[in-house]
């Protein structure tokens, strides 16, 4: 969970004022580990800084994934996930959106071992 700057601050101001770090931690509902973390952060900067967030830039073209799918209809989720570069959430809710059900089919699993 991310906790704004203002937040963090005025914990630290109620820390710095009681010096208590357990009624701290209580009085704002955060564990003491992140009390501590804070702390340091703030006697080593003199203030919190905000830290950028990772974008996530990679987009799921679903109609590849469709295409995809039809060359490789058995493949699992983790490959594809691996072929497109994306985690395996996000296949599973591509899917979703999709409609497309990933169950085994017994027929169709009798139909490929008919063809070979």
């Amino acid at each position: 969970m991310a906790y704004d700057k203002r937040f963090k601050t005025q914990t630290m101001e109620y820390y710095i004022k009681n010096g208590d770090a357990r009624k701290t931690s209580k009085t704002f509902g955060i564990s003491p580990n992140t009390l501590n973390t804070w702390r340091k952060e703030y006697q080593e900067h003199g203030e919190f800084k905000i830290k950028p967030r990772p974008a996530n830039n990679k987009k799921l073209n679903e109609e590849d994934l469709q295409a995809y799918l039809e060359e490789n209809p058995d493949s699992y989720q983790g490959e594809t996930a691996a072929h497109f570069g994306v985690t395996q959430q996000c296949i599973s809710r591509a899917l979703q959106r999709l409609n497309i059900t990933r169950k085994k089919r017994q027929n169709a699993i009798e139909s490929k071992t008919q063809q070979k």
